[in-house]
């Protein structure tokens, strides 16, 4: 019987070391029929990549140097290489996210390994929240208001400069035109202290199975480096997963972390409170 269970035990150990060649935390290796693949040890039992979209990006600074490169990670954890990413960016064969074939780079922290261990390393008795919607007929802004009921922290409506038209067909067409342009409306409003914000909750409409260019607009308009951004969304049909590989590459890109989202058609305190816990704020 001894000598059964050491022959399994010996077995498990050597698939284990055959699955993947693990350099501590950082970047691991596959074996077998994953050779040549690569994935990101968090070193915690956690990894890049979610189930709940097909693309995950982060900012790694692999060799310590202070300038990480944005790579992509399938729904099983995998880095995407030599390819163009389900959300339609070019990677090269090093994975590294690449524009005109010009590797794009940003300044970090040497050694910086991405947003997701701050985001669970979150102190919530210190944490100062920015609620953050844009609400065109007014049911994202009933939203905002009640999830600030559960979590505190302060109201910001986005705006734009050039209204949208109170036609709710003139509305859809308009959207549509700026989805397809990949456009960014000017805003009209602005948060003045961005910097003093922990955590941004981040609301809005679903137009066209993804946020309003206007988030866009937004997202881009700040340094959110060290920031968590966890979104919630209304919806007349689609839920909010639809618009989360949008809002990840655009948060992330920018250095904040980017939680899991909630769809907030009907609210109530007990949802908002988990949503919130998950996220580690409470």
């Amino acid at each position: 019987m001894k000598r059964i269970l050491k022959w399994f035990m010996t077995v498990c150990i050597l698939t284990v070391l055959m699955s993947s060649t693990v350099f501590a935390a950082g970047w691991t290796t596959g074996q077998g029929n994953n050779n040549g693949r690569w994935w990101y040890d968090l070193g915690n039992g956690q990894y890049y990549g979610t189930s709940e979209a097909p693309v995950e990006w982060q900012w790694l600074d692999g060799n310590g140097d202070g300038v990480a490169e944005c790579y992509a990670f399938d729904r099983e954890g995998w880095m995407y290489a030599d390819t163009t990413t389900p959300d339609g960016y070019m990677v090269n064969s090093d994975g590294a996210w690449t524009v005109n074939g010009a590797v794009q780079t940003m300044a970090v922290a040497a050694g910086y390994a991405g947003t997701r261990v701050p985001m669970l390393e979150t102190d919530s008795d210190e944490t100062k929240i920015l609620i953050a919607y844009f609400s065109k007929t007014g049911t994202t802004e009933e939203a905002a208001r009640e999830i600030q009921e559960t979590a505190g922290g302060d109201l910001f409506e986005i705006t734009v400069a050039d209204q949208y038209p109170s036609s709710y067909q003139s509305t859809v067409d308009r959207a549509r035109r700026e989805l397809d342009q990949n456009a960014r409306p000017e805003l009209s409003s602005r948060v003045e202290n961005m910097e003093d914000y922990d955590v941004i909750l981040l609301g809005y409409p679903i137009w066209w199975h993804t946020a309003p260019m206007a988030v866009n607009t937004f997202l881009e308009s700040y340094d959110l480096t060290g920031k968590t951004i966890l979104p919630f969304c209304t919806s007349g049909g689609s839920g909010i997963e639809e618009s989360m590989p949008d809002i990840q590459r655009l948060g992330q890109s920018r250095g904040a972390s980017v939680g899991s989202g909630l769809t907030a058609n009907s609210l109530n305190r007990e949802e908002i409170t988990q949503w919130l816990t998950q996220n580690g704020i409470s």
